[in-house]
């Protein structure tokens, strides 16, 4: 992998690292992207899920107190339950497809938080639907966040619960994400080197990110979170042309 591939990596991680301190989300959403700007987007996915765990179990146990831990569990076994579907994408399918794919679960968790439809009253199957519709994102291009983004917006959690529960299932998917790509034999040395030299900016991004936090509550959080996920979108899908 070349210097440059690997500055456009750590510059990726250090944005998203910032960007998941403030909303609890968007590591692999942001990271993914920016760094097809310099590797295929197989790397991007094991490079951003290898470096996520760091990020994602580091911000679980801070805001641990805040997570609603029914959501939690209910997401994490739906989400593990899916996984063998999206590792067999991401074996199978093109690059060009994988990103198209990632673009078009971005823009409908888009519409459907435009929307403001409340299913604050659905019961579980909301819950383990979207688990297991983020495992099979998880695993085939590892922005597995839209679902859960959805389903937590779709009921009306409050920013702090929002931000507890969606970085505690990220952290406990993000293993076994990881651990389906080990043994599919997917995680390269290079892909391990660039996730360790990752490390400092992602460090950096949590520091720069931590601050903004409570600035952003209510209807602010709500547009923060639509937002990013639409330049996120736009920015895949025409990578995918």
């Amino acid at each position: 992998m070349s210097t440059g591939a690997l500055l456009v990596i750590v510059a990726s991680v250090l944005v998203a690292a910032m960007v998941q301190a403030v909303s609890g989300f968007g590591f692999a959403l942001l990271s993914v992207p920016l760094m097809t700007l310099a590797v295929d987007v197989h790397t991007a996915v094991i490079v951003s899920t290898l470096t996520g765990v760091v990020v994602t179990t580091s911000l679980a146990w801070r805001l641990r107190e805040h997570a609603d831990v029914v959501l939690v569990r209910r997401f994490s076994l739906a989400a593990y339950a899916g996984m063998p579907l999206g590792l067999a994408v991401f074996l199978l399918v093109n690059e060009r497809t994988l990103l198209r794919l990632l673009g078009l679960a971005v823009v409908v968790a888009v519409v459907l938080l435009v929307t403001g439809i409340d299913l604050s009253s659905r019961g579980r199957g909301l819950d383990l639907g979207a688990g297991f519709l983020s495992g099979v994102l998880s695993t085939s291009v590892s922005t597995n966040g839209p679902p859960i983004v959805f389903a937590l917006q779709a009921r009306r959690l409050g920013a702090d619960a929002f931000r507890g529960t969606i970085t505690m299932v990220f952290a406990v998917c993000n293993l076994g994400a990881v651990a389906a790509f080990l043994l599919a034999g997917e995680v390269t040395l290079d892909g391990v080197r660039a996730s360790a030299l990752s490390v400092p900016a992602l460090l950096v991004g949590q520091a720069l990110g931590r601050p903004l936090q409570p600035r952003l509550q209510g209807e602010r959080f709500r547009w923060l979170v639509v937002g990013l996920l639409t330049v996120v979108a736009a920015r895949t899908l025409w990578a995918s042309i």
